[in-house]
């Protein structure tokens, strides 16, 4: 207990303050790791759906913890795949949709063909929607069908379409993954055309819309004008580079694409190209012969192809036809042209590249700079040219692009230790996320040093620097003004404070102070742990000889005191 009461009020409570809760972290760690770890179930649950799952767990005596809003269900980690099996044998999870199975259940009879043509088109939206929530970046998908009926007196049935509405998790879809969700749907929809669907995401952005023959539009548009740019951007600094050296150049490229899908159809006539298609030649011959009238009449002269009567002369006609028809056909040529959207309409290239820096002969001084001549500027802006394939409206080729390029050399401003060709270090904030869990490792690690430092190991070493600690020999050592000091037997009898350290130094003569032996001012503190310097014990020495009745009532109290 006396002990203790050293400490005063003050300091034990801080230390069992600190103690206390010092064991509770190590209790709660402890508790921690003796516990069955989780692992997740389900997550992203709709919450209809997670009650069911949640109902069914506890039915089968399963422990679960619901995290989030509800949506996120933990179970004990050597369990998952159990309760994973058991609720699939019960339906579940359905992503809040029905499939196929929706026919399982459903009446063999009785069911109009407008209940049959509802249950399918309800079937074939669950499954394509439980198809695109398991594609990699999607949480949950909706599709929503629809299908016309072709009535009996039409021509031609009215196309389907369909609407799609994802759900990401923390991304962004690419024009690709956009293309393969809208031919994934087509595919499974007949006579749906890919372009009839329109895709939508969780956070109000159109990524496809209907009637659109490609996805280059909206999100796809602006993927495909960053990948020429960063294509071409690349591409310049690449060889300007090569010629100024690597940090001492920067390029911009700004492209402007056109997005509309063109077809155009064009028929040529060659009115010299005449090609014989077919000939025909027709050739006729007539002859007719008559009776000549000379008076008399007689019934055979009458008779069509009789002969004629005695003393009777004929006459005869002959004719020939002869024609011929001849057809041509004039060539011509029949070009269809389809114009892809996508192509670069416009592009804008600004370039700057720095000068040389020539080192100091002396190695001390900083390096001299000097702007690159017109002539290197005038090749490397050729280089550039040939690099992106400049264009420009000249007066045989109106109606090429208008290209705008800039080379231009200015000075960098940088630091004399990142000259010489070096690359450019890294951002001084760009860390990664690994770097940020370390930060916070370190940080928390930092905190609980510091508060075991004030308030556990501050108060104790406060302790003992001002309390009583047994010397060698059984002879009390205690804390002077300057260091540790121990009582000895002075030669007249009366015990003396000398610092510990020179406590087998001391020579006491009666009637006059202290005396102490030369000590040596390069004392090895390697060799003999706990002694002070030199300068310590010199000072103690001089406040002895200073104050004498003080330090004698000072070592009668602490006399008193042990």
């Amino acid at each position: 207990m006396d002990f203790l009461k050293q400490f005063g009020l003050s300091r034990l409570a801080v230390i069992i303050g600190v103690s206390i809760g010092v064991a509770a972290v190590l209790a709660a760690i402890a508790l921690n790791m003796t516990g069955k770890p989780q692992a997740l179930l389900y997550s992203n649950l709709d919450l209809k759906e997670a009650s069911q799952i949640t109902a069914a767990l506890d039915q089968a005596g399963i422990k679960y913890q619901a995290r989030g809003d509800g949506s996120t269900i933990m179970v004990d980690r050597d369990t998952v795949g159990e309760t994973r099996l058991m609720l699939a044998s019960k339906g579940l999870p359905t992503a809040g949709s029905v499939g196929y199975e929706l026919f399982d259940k459903a009446p063999a009879l009785g069911q109009t063909e407008f209940v049959q043509n509802l249950n399918n088109q309800r079937a074939l939206e669950g499954e394509l929607a439980r198809t695109i929530a398991t594609l990699k970046g999607i949480n949950s998908a909706r599709v929503h069908l629809v299908m016309p009926k072709r009535e009996l007196f039409q021509e031609e049935a009215a196309a389907p379409t369909a609407s799609v509405v994802v759900g990401l998790s923390n991304t962004e879809l690419t024009g690709e993954q956009v293309r393969a969700i809208r031919n994934l749907v087509a595919g499974a929809v007949p006579n749906l055309k890919a372009n009839a669907v329109t895709l939508v995401d969780d956070k109000n952005r159109l990524l496809a819309a209907g009637g659109e023959d490609d996805s280059l539009m909206g999100a796809g548009g602006a993927e495909r004008k960053t990948e020429v740019e960063e294509t071409l951007r690349k591409r310049v600094k690449d060889i300007v580079e090569g010629v100024v050296g690597p940090g001492a150049a920067r390029v911009t490229v700004t492209a402007e694409l056109d997005l509309n899908s063109l077809t155009r159809e064009q028929t040529q006539y060659d009115p010299d190209g005449q090609v014989v298609r077919s000939t025909r030649s027709d050739s006729s011959t007539d002859s007719s012969s008559d009776a000549a009238n000379n008076g008399t009449v007689t019934a055979q002269a009458n008779i069509p192809g009789g002969a004629p009567a005695g003393g009777q002369t004929t006459t005869g006609n002959q004719s020939q036809t002869t024609g011929e028809l001849t057809n041509y056909e004039i060539s011509n040529t029949k070009t269809t042209e389809v114009v892809a959207p996508g192509a670069i309409k416009k592009l804008a290239v600004a370039v700057v590249v720095d000068g040389t820096w020539t080192p100091a002969a002396d190695g001390k001084s900083p390096p001299t700079y000097t702007p690159r001549s017109a002539q290197d500027m005038q090749q490397i802006e050729e280089l550039v040219r040939a690099a992106i394939g400049y264009t420009d409206q000249t007066a045989t080729n109106p109606n090429g692009r208008k290209d705008e390029l800039k080379v231009t050399n200015i000075r960098f401003a940088r630091d004399a230790a990142g000259l010489g060709g070096t690359a450019a270090s890294a951002g001084m904030f760009d860390f990664t996320k690994d770097d940020i869990v370390t930060a916070i490792q370190w940080l928390i690690l930092l905190v609980v040093a510091l508060l075991v430092l004030f308030f556990v190991a501050r108060p104790l070493l406060k302790f003992v620097n001002t309390g009583a600690v047994a010397g060698p020999g059984g002879v009390p050592a205690l804390a002077g003004a300057g260091g540790p000091v121990q009582m000895v037997m002075g030669a007249d009898g009366v015990p003396v404070a000398v610092p510990a350290a020179a406590a087998l130094d001391y020579q006491g003569t009666p009637g006059t102070g202290l005396a102490l032996a030369p000590v040596d001012s390069r004392i090895d503190i390697a060799k003999i742990e706990g002694q002070v310097k030199a300068s310590s014990v010199k000072r103690v020495s001089e406040f002895v000889e200073r104050h004498p009745e003080e330090s004698i009532s000072i070592l009668r109290s602490w006399l008193h005191d042990s």
